[in-house]
């Protein structure tokens, strides 16, 4: 095992524990306590004192995500924890269109058109009671098409690993969404919730994963 493969080990073991604490929290302690920002605490955590660099783009990207976790637990306060993931993305979407080339920037755009139509169809349509989260929601539709276009063409155009690990993270991150988006706005289940928050710790050390490939 070579250094840097040593220096994983502890990052994805530690991951791993707090995301198994984090699921028995949620269900057997169901809403009272909320141990959702854990994981991602724990990879920031661990990683700053493990990795002898981390880009502060990265690192800001994983704080947003915190945050609006943190936040998103009182539902009274949703729609900011849905602008904290909206900024996430963008900062995401930013990293991601500092590696295009000008002439895949056309194919950007039709993917990005097409996943908008597709988030349209189901803001106007399966979402009936969005209450006063109507432009978070909106907002963070947006955020997560633009960056779900870019990385979805950025692997299009150069299949390499870090590539690959962030789109699997973005469209694992959206069944994750999609899962919580039926527990949030229609009647509360367990089982729902749960594979929802295990996909979407999946989701984040995969980002974690394709930005050490790349920035870390």
């Amino acid at each position: 095992m070579n250094k840097k493969e040593s220096l994983k080990n502890p990052i994805l073991l530690s991951y791993a524990l707090s995301s198994i604490l984090a699921i028995y929290m949620l269900i057997y302690h169901d809403q009272k306590y909320s141990f959702k920002t854990l994981p991602a605490i724990t990879l920031v955590v661990v990683s700053f004192f493990t990795q002898k660099k981390i880009d502060k783009r990265v690192l800001i990207f994983f704080l947003c995500l915190i945050v609006g976790d943190a936040v998103i637990v009182n539902f009274e306060n949703f729609k900011f924890g849905l602008y904290f993931h909206s900024l996430s993305f963008f900062i995401l979407s930013y990293l991601s269109w500092s590696f295009f080339k000008k002439k895949t920037r056309k194919e950007f755009i039709k993917h990005f058109i097409t996943f908008l139509i597709l988030f349209l169809v189901i803001f106007f349509f399966t979402i009936n009671d969005k209450g006063d989260a109507y432009s978070s929601i909106f907002i963070y539709g947006i955020s997560i098409c633009l960056a779900t276009s870019l990385l979805f063409t950025n692997y299009l155009k150069m299949m390499i690993p870090a590539n690959y690990m962030l789109f699997l993270a973005i469209a694992t991150r959206i069944v994750s969404d999609s899962i919580l988006t039926i527990v949030l706005f229609n009647e509360y289940n367990i089982y729902y919730s749960v594979i929802a928050h295990v996909i979407y710790f999946v989701s984040n050390y995969l980002f974690y994963k394709g930005f050490s490939l790349k920035y870390i």
